[in-house]
């Protein structure tokens, strides 16, 4: 009787035994399946569909090891191979951040996201990009001041702008294709010149126009409106460029905030990218200082330094002009990368790779009016590509329903021979001629700098101008403190007495720079007059009464 009871108790162990084996092979079955195919991988691949060449993780190959010796119980399930998946691999440029990103390893994701004040869609750079891919020639503009001028470089090789032409030309043109750079950069300008003798420097079938002015304009509203003119303008000429807004960082000012922090609000409105050096360097800059109050390593490693050794916090040196073209490369790449992602769904069409989203919108199915059908979410674009659409009114302006502003089509004549569009006074009566009139001149000791001159009160000069979306006229001319320069009376049309008084003397002493005044507004589009004349009383104490205009512009 014991020794059967004894069995018993044998045979119950080995069925408890039993039990618990396929209560911990289940258990253990779904930790390393089940779980693994909720949870999903956690190795980021850049291309999702692209599984199979992606190395399996090291627990998933553990768990099928494991597996095979229990197949009489459990059989798992194969991986599903994603139908229509697309084979094509990825392009060199869409390894951001990835092992063979050398840009990356260098600044770090940290800093590289922080360079990328203002993304969008880029849909005017993809189309650029897509132009030199296909074999055809692009040209980029450079419409910057002295640092992307080149200030203090030896080599223009190692300005940002020929690095970044020479990325362009290398990852995305097809062999023999031409990348043309035009570096329109002038130092000590501002938007306000810009904005309407943009062509003066540039060409007018540009495809890609990079504007670096953000420590050339002081942080004033006018200057932003010029920063917006000058955008509209570039989305108005023929190939409708893109726009990339580089924003550099000087230390040397009264403010850091300067200009370009009013641009970031412009550039956002209409939607082109911002890249921005000081949102990388400043950081860095305060913590080496705040470390060590003498500590001058980190500005000296990237601005410019003078002939006496002397560190120019205006102007960043070769380190800087390499970072410039660095974060411009990153940003670009990632644009091309996210433009070939888009193409690969668009031509592969199925369940886990379709291109979803784009320039229109849909509601949600419970977002419906109450007691209507009709979506509570409009879709006004009924179909129609948004994607380069350009605001109808102006950042400045009040909204309404109906202000439409005309397309941005500046003119400019500047005082220099060589010019595209040079100053080019009308005939007698409407222009004073002979010895008095007024002619080009420059300086003996400084004849790079030239201007249109009279000196006698009662000459006159006139000019042709055509106005465009705002009907604004303006003259630029100089002021000084110690020329000897007089004032003059300039108005447009027939309307002298609302013309405008400019005075060329002021009283800021050693400062001698040219200034732009508004003569007109409002004017209907078309051709129009322009005279000034030079007046017998001056704000000049000593009596001087010359005149130099730079420039005469209309928009």
């Amino acid at each position: 009787m014991s020794r059967f009871h004894s069995l018993r108790i044998s045979l119950h162990s080995f069925q408890y035994f039993i039990l618990a084996f396929v209560v911990l092979s289940i258990i253990l079955f779904s930790k390393l399946f089940v779980d693994g195919e909720l949870d999903g991988y956690s190795t980021f691949y850049c291309n999702p569909n692209n599984v199979q060449s992606a190395q399996q993780p090291h627990h998933i190959e553990a768990a099928a090891e494991l597996t095979a010796t229990m197949t009489v119980i459990f059989s798992p399930s194969p991986t599903p191979t994603p139908i229509n998946a697309v084979t094509e691999p990825e392009p060199q440029y869409c390894n951001y951040c990835t092992i063979t990103d050398d840009i990356c390893k260098r600044y770090g994701s940290f800093n590289l996201a922080r360079s990328r004040a203002y993304e969008g869609p880029n849909a005017r750079l993809k189309r650029v990009l897509r132009k030199l891919h296909s074999g055809q020639k692009i040209k980029i503009g450079i419409i910057g001041g002295s640092v992307s001028g080149g200030h203090g470089l030896r080599d223009y090789r190692t300005n940002w702008s020929s690095l970044y032409a020479q990325y362009i030309r290398e990852t995305f043109s097809p062999e023999n294709v031409e990348v043309e750079l035009i570096n329109g950069s002038v130092g000590a300008t501002v938007s306000d010149y810009m904005e309407t003798c943009l062509l003066e420097h540039i060409p007018e079938d540009v495809d890609l126009v990079v504007i670096e002015l953000a420590i050339n304009d002081m942080r004033l509203e006018q200057l932003a409106m010029g920063y917006e003119n000058l955008i509209r303008a570039i989305f108005a000429l023929p190939k409708q460029p893109a726009i990339i807004n580089l924003q550099i960082m000087a230390l040397m000012f009264s403010r850091i905030t300067m200009g370009g922090d009013l641009h970031t609000a412009v550039a956002q409105y209409y939607d082109t990218p911002i890249v921005s050096v000081r949102n990388v360097l400043l950081p860095h800059i305060f913590r080496s200082t705040e470390l060590n109050s003498s500590d001058t390593s980190v500005e000296d490693y990237w601005f410019h330094h003078n002939a006496d050794g002397a560190i120019d916090l205006r102007h960043l040196g070769v380190n800087g002009h390499r970072i410039l073209a660095d974060l411009l490369i990153s940003f670009t790449s990632r644009v091309a990368c996210e433009d070939w992602h888009e193409e690969q769904a668009a031509s592969h069409p199925d369940s886990r790779n379709e291109f979803v989203g784009g320039f229109a919108w849909a509601p949600y199915p419970e977002d419906r009016f109450e007691n209507s059908v009709t979506p509570s979410l409009p879709n006004p674009n009924e179909g129609q590509d948004v994607s380069e659409y350009i605001p109808r009114q102006s950042l400045f302006q009040k909204y309404d329903h109906t202000t439409r502003l005309l397309p941005a089509k500046p003119s400019c004549q500047i005082a220099s021979p060589n010019a595209k569009h040079p100053l080019a006074p009308l005939p007698y009566p409407l222009s004073t001629e002979g010895p008095d009139a007024f002619a080009l001149w420059s300086h003996p000791k400084n004849p790079d700098k030239i201007w249109l001159t009279g000196r006698k009160p009662g000459t006159k000069v006139a000019f042709r101008v055509r106005t465009s979306a705002l009907g604004r006229v303006r003259v630029t001319y100089l002021r000084s403190e110690g020329y000897g320069l007089g004032s003059a009376w300039c108005w447009v049309g027939e309307e002298r007495e609302k013309g405008q008084r400019l005075d060329g003397w002021w009283h800021l002493t050693n400062i001698h720079v040219a200034n732009t005044h508004i003569i007109a507004e409002h004017l209907l589009p078309g051709d129009h007059i322009l005279s000034c004349e030079i007046l017998k009383e001056t704000a000049d104490p000593g009596g001087g009464t010359e005149f130099r205009i730079v420039a005469v512009d209309a928009l």
